[in-house]
């Protein structure tokens, strides 16, 4: 059992282990479940709640239980970023949070967009499994999938052989309705293509003269913001961390992610340099870039003489 800390190190794994998927893993007992089922595959569990990764990781590893990585955040960003079309074997989703009203569709694990990765990065003959209890959540998968031409099976009967998650029992004990929803794809169709990340953005310029009133002159380019439907950022602080050191706060929001970051900015012998804090293991995506480079460009336009170096095209 492994901490999945960085997400880009399963790339190293995409095309040699078979890959197994589970969002939303729990108290981990189905991970357990996918180990047995698939003895030969590599089994990525996401969760977004600490306390659950934390019960998991304890189980497993008093179990022995190997080649399982469990990944704290949204499964999501991992299948978008990180793993390329047609690389699957298969992905399960058991009983997620339907979020039934519809202000709230992009927070669900099954949303219209998630369901067009998933079958993206299924390889042929793969499957995604779904299970509810919601009618909301059953009608809007029916929806869907028919909107995105994806032909699925609806079925009462567990294809988990005997074995029953947490919330299917407490389901059949209250005589709850389940549906068991399993898509198997049978193309090469890609709806949502891999794009990846980027490398870690820098920028080097000379200056024009030393800096005065530096804090003061760069709290007057702030705020710096954008939206365009759900991609979103705003630069809203900078704080002056040590003499001459910067840090610009960044919220950031776009599909399958939301994070909060730093970008900074330090003076030294006639030279600005700027790059990423990477402290927090951030995701770097295009639309993080596109954040750096319109603070880089109004900075360099207060203090910058020449561009030394940059790996993030025309400023």
């Amino acid at each position: 059992m492994i901490f999945l800390t960085e997400p880009s190190s399963l790339s190293k794994f995409i095309g040699r282990e078979e890959l197994v998927f589970e969002l939303g893993f729990g108290n981990g007992d189905f991970l357990k479940y996918l180990r047995i089922k698939y003895p030969n595959a590599l089994i990525v569990g996401a969760e977004v709640a600490n306390r659950f990764v934390l019960l998991t990781h304890r189980k497993l590893k008093r179990e022995n239980i190997q080649k399982v990585f469990l990944y704290r955040g949204d499964g999501r960003s991992l299948l978008y970023f990180f793993v390329p079309d047609n690389k699957v074997q298969a992905i399960y989703i058991n009983f997620p949070d339907p979020w039934e009203k519809p202000s709230k569709e992009n927070k669900r694990l099954t949303s219209k967009m998630s369901l067009m990765v998933y079958y993206s990065r299924l390889k042929k003959g793969g499957k995604l499994f779904i299970s509810t209890d919601s009618d909301i959540l059953k009608d809007y998968l029916r929806n869907s999938l028919r909107e995105i031409d994806v032909s699925y099976v609806e079925t009462s009967e567990s294809p988990y052989e005997d074995f029953l998650t947490k919330y299917a029992r407490k389901w059949i004990s209250l005589n709850k309705p389940i549906s068991y929803f399993i898509i198997e794809k049978q193309d090469n169709r890609v709806f949502v293509p891999y794009i990846g990340v980027e490398e870690m953005p820098n920028f080097i310029f000379s200056i024009r003269e030393k800096p005065v009133d530096t804090l003061e002159k760069l709290e007057g380019i702030l705020p710096i913001e954008f939206k365009d439907g759900e991609f979103f950022y705003k630069i809203d602080k900078v704080y002056e961390y040590q003499q001459r050191e910067f840090l610009f706060r960044v919220i950031h929001s776009e599909p399958f992610l939301n994070q909060k970051y730093y970008f900074v900015l330090q003076f030294h012998e006639g030279k600005g340099f700027m790059e990423l804090d990477d402290k927090n293991n951030v995701i770097i995506s295009k639309f993080l870039i596109r954040a750096f480079k319109e603070l880089t460009s109004k900075i360099f336009n207060l203090f910058g003489k020449e561009i030394i170096f940059q790996n993030i095209g025309e400023v």
